[in-house]
């Protein structure tokens, strides 16, 4: 299997889930974030590559609020 390898703003974002030791959604994340801050899709979208790489995994949270976590 080939290794998996993070760019840096996947890296940027896994180290906010790391430093919030919880679970987060992305306004959480989103929250974390210096200015400039990016768009909630793009936190959105980093999130789904991060999941398919296997380094997030996402549980449901209230209505459509996923909750992510490392």
């Amino acid at each position: 299997m080939k290794q998996q390898t993070l760019t840096k703003c996947e890296m940027q974002v896994m180290n906010i889930l790391w430093d919030m030791q919880r679970g987060a959604c992305v306004n959480d994340i989103l929250a974390q974030y210096p200015e400039p801050k990016p768009a909630y899709t793009t936190i959105a979208t980093f999130l789904k590559i991060l999941t398919q790489k296997g380094f997030v995994e996402h549980k449901k949270g209230a209505g459509k609020l996923l909750i992510y976590s490392p």
